[in-house]
């Protein structure tokens, strides 16, 4: 294993001290892994399908699912020790296996990782209801990264229960009035809401462009979309998403957390892979054509 290589945790690893009191009684160093920073995988839902001894319940896994569900978690790096603790903590490969996957940064980075997935073997066709103590690891490791959970409730209580993200968030010529806004209102089943973004907004030419890693705050209008998957499919063609090499579209998608009068909705929204020399920043973080 090439210790550089990240490794992208989503359940009970998310608890630095559930971890930490894992290696205690494993004479292990604790300090073989350091977080990285908050991450998504996308196309992926969590699922209770496998009973853990060790946990008396449900242990939390990654499944392949449709355009639209994201999988929220964190991106550590391991050393060549801390990778040989994690394989023995995760049971690999017999319980859990080490898996590649393509997850996205909170600030809109495209980075390759290792996650653990149940072996099919050990997955049950049927929910595995976890203990409290167990979810709340989960629970807390999430909302200490300010990241979302009524995926994680939703998980426990179906057993096939989609990570689904079901809005979008526009900021350019798919808000409403704008060039492209028939195409985002066929699909709407909802909105729009003003919002607004953490981010800064570039004036491309015809079209804005927003980058998260940036200070600012970028306004837009909010969208529900209950067909996600197929309005998805639609504005990833239009905005010139590459599903099969992300890093080589013109936008990659990417949820963020959207600020709304009634309060915070999770939301997917375009960020610009690369900004070119002529963009302009606009301060104020509003489109102007």
């Amino acid at each position: 294993m090439n210790p550089e290589r990240l490794y992208f945790g989503y359940g009970s690893n998310l608890d630095a001290e559930d971890w930490a009191a894992w290696c205690s009684t494993k004479a292990a160093d604790p300090t073989s892994m350091v977080e990285v920073g908050p991450a998504w995988l996308l196309d992926h839902s969590l699922r209770f399908h496998y009973r853990s001894k060790g946990r008396g319940g449900g242990a939390a896994d990654v499944v392949e699912d449709s355009r639209g569900t994201a999988v929220p978690g964190a991106l550590f790096s391991l050393s060549e020790e801390g990778w040989r603790w994690m394989n023995r903590k995760e049971g690999h490969p017999k319980v859990y296996r080490q898996t590649p996957v393509r997850v996205i940064t909170v600030g809109g980075e495209v980075v390759e990782a290792i996650t653990y997935v149940v072996q099919p073997k050990h997955q049950r066709g049927e929910l595995v209801v976890p203990t409290a103590a167990y979810a709340e690891l989960i629970r807390k490791g999430l909302h200490e990264r300010k990241l979302p959970i009524e995926h994680l409730n939703l998980a426990i209580q179906n057993f096939d229960a989609p990570s689904t993200i079901k809005h979008v968030f526009v900021y350019g010529t798919l808000m409403k009035g704008k060039e492209r806004w028939p195409r985002m209102r066929s699909w709407a089943t909802g909105g729009p809401s003003n919002g607004h973004v953490q981010g800064r907004l570039y004036h491309l030419g015809h079209y804005p462009g927003i980058r998260l890693d940036e200070e600012g705050l970028v306004h837009g209008e909010l969208y529900r979309c209950e067909d996600i998957n197929g309005a998805l499919e639609e504005l990833d063609a239009i905005e010139g998403v590459d599903s099969a090499d992300p890093q080589s579209g013109l936008y990659l998608r990417v949820p963020v957390k959207v600020e709304t009068e009634t309060g915070p909705r999770w939301a997917w929204t375009y960020v610009i892979n690369r900004l070119p020399s002529s963009s302009v920043p606009l301060d104020e973080g509003r489109w102007v054509e």
